[in-house]
């Protein structure tokens, strides 16, 4: 009888320990929250603008009426890109940010923002020699308009793993959007986003790429920050604390408050005035609707996690999470 005893204990002994260890072994769900920051009771929004051109390269409207008309429409900031050129006023009218489009006829245009210098024979550069002078030059940049090429993706991964200061796409561009693809070349985000995410987080730009009035106020990223100022929005947009706004179908818009994550049990919370639908994104496909979901549950999320929050016209989309 005590040999049968003691058998009982030794196995029900091997039986805990045996679940000790599995749990202990157990992987960790992270997420990498772009917005883990913010200090949504305190943090200010500001309303900016990061491609936009002037007479100086080929946009229809001299600098002077650009500035006030993004100024008349409620714009914190803008950053004039004229084509391989700096155009840089001096104004009390408008915050301005210091940008080039780098990129001509053959070459996939690039945005850069805070890099001062044109480089020479800059339309006979490739792709990776206008990336390498923006990382020397401390600069941020991302790929403007990607739906109007026919570039790989493995093109497009190949550079964001080499050039850290290439931070992200064009998804909204005005000139994309009136062409047939309404809500942006999000596509082509997903695909990149797919081969990226979590490690290397890839941002999504909204811009009007003006260059009439047609292609005026349209797109928009509103930055979450205390100060609008150069180190903050440096900060700001490589880290990913801002979204895109789009006014392409109307202006009837979402008004995002703020976004809770609880790491403990897996959910993401989304508090939104004047929405119709939410729509939670993973790997291009749709992977839950409404205001929140459990990334720990679903096992249909893999890598990042983005949301599209669309009102009765207008549209909001928030940077992607990444989920590891």
């Amino acid at each position: 009888m005590k040999k049968i005893i003691s058998s009982i204990f030794i196995l029900s002994l091997l039986i805990q320990t045996s679940c000790f260890v599995k749990y202990e072994n157990k992987k960790e769900t992270i997420i990498l929250n772009p917005y883990e920051e913010i200090d949504w009771g305190k943090i200010k929004r500001y309303k900016i603008n990061f491609h936009t051109h002037t007479t100086e390269s080929d946009g229809k409207e001299p600098f002077e009426k650009v500035i006030s008309l993004y100024k008349l429409k409620n714009y914190s900031a803008i950053a004039i890109t004229d084509h391989n050129k700096l155009t840089f006023p001096k104004t009390d009218n408008l915050f301005l940010i210091p940008g080039v489009e780098f990129g001509k006829n053959h070459q996939h245009h690039i945005v850069s923002l805070f890099s001062f210098e044109i480089p020479e024979n800059i339309e006979k550069l490739k792709e990776e020699e206008i990336l390498e002078y923006i990382d020397k030059e401390k600069g941020v940049a991302f790929f403007a308009h990607p739906g109007r090429y026919k570039k790989d993706i493995g093109w497009y991964i190949n550079l964001f793993e080499r050039y850290k200061n290439l931070i992200g796409i064009e998804v909204l561009n005005t000139g994309i959007q009136v062409k047939g693809k309404v809500y942006g070349d999000t596509d082509i985000w997903d695909e990149i986003l797919k081969k990226t995410m979590p490690e290397r987080p890839v941002w999504g730009f909204g811009n009007d790429d003006f260059h009439n009035i047609s292609q005026f106020a349209i797109n928009w990223n509103i930055l979450l920050i205390e100060k609008l100022e150069e180190k903050e929005i440096r900060d700001a947009i490589k880290k990913g604390k801002f979204y895109m706004c789009s006014a392409i179908l109307g202006t009837d818009l979402p008004h995002l408050k703020k976004i809770i994550v609880n790491k403990e049990i897996g959910k993401i919370k989304i508090y939104c005035e004047n929405y119709k639908e939410i729509k939670w994104i993973s790997q291009g496909n749709i992977v839950g609707y409404g205001k929140e979901i459990n990334y720990k549950k679903s096992n249909n999320i893999k890598g990042y996690l983005r949301v599209e929050i669309h009102g009765k016209t207008g549209f909001i989309y928030l940077n992607p999470f990444g989920i590891k």
